[in-house]
């Protein structure tokens, strides 16, 4: 590279046959620049959006390529040694720094909202759940009534069928008793007949011998 001076801009074929690099090259030293002063206004362009170079250009250029084959150096951290950020692109930083803080503000808030929102509902749910299990503790009291009602009525169903049985066996007994005492009172008085036939020197057969 050389360091002829011109007061005058310089297209990229001029910058570069100076510096002896080609053209891409040279964009590619411009590109660096720009980011690391975060300016991508930092070269004048002319109306076709070109850019253009002045001499203090191309000597920043020659430094940035010679401190850049130091030890440990790349042309992007000589480049950050010798181009200082703009006091525009620092504003800007800073702008960015309280925005993206804001954004963060505002992500987290919104988070909240959500959560709490996420257990209101999770509050709704518990509470409906808990009115259904005290209905269906309700209904199964209910129905733990009904049934011991159900089961004393069974009880008393049971025992009205065992009296009326042992009532019909009663019943059944002295009937039969009574039958049994009229063959006996019929026995007695045939017996009775024959005796009093005997002691008249009769028997009880000669009512059907004549």
């Amino acid at each position: 590279m050389t360091n002829t001076k011109t007061n005058k801009f310089l297209t990229p074929a001029q910058a570069a046959d100076i510096l002896g690099i080609s053209v891409a090259t040279l964009r590619k030293y411009s590109l660096i620049v720009e980011h690391s002063t975060n300016d991508g206004g930092y070269f004048e362009r002319n109306k076709q959006n070109n850019r253009l170079y002045t001499q203090k250009n191309l000597d920043d250029f020659n430094k940035m390529v010679e401190l850049g084959h130091g030890p440990k150096m790349t042309l992007q951290t000589a480049a950050a040694q010798i181009y200082p950020v703009s006091d525009a692109a620092k504003a800007t930083n800073g702008d960015n720094n309280g925005t993206t803080h804001n954004a963060q503000v505002a992500n987290l808030e919104n988070t909240i909202k959500e959560l709490r929102a996420n257990i209101e509902q999770q509050d709704r749910v518990i509470q409906n759940l808990s009115k259904k299990v005290i209905k269906l503790q309700e209904g199964k009291a209910d129905d733990n009534t009904k049934s011991e009602k159900d089961t004393k009525y069974s009880e008393y169903l049971a025992k009205v069928r065992d009296a009326k049985a042992k009532k019909d066996k009663a019943d059944s007994v002295k009937t039969s008793s009574s039958s049994k005492d009229g063959e006996n009172s019929k026995l007695q008085t045939l017996v009775n007949m024959q005796v009093g036939e005997q002691k008249k020197g009769k028997h009880w057969w000669d009512r059907f011998m004549k």
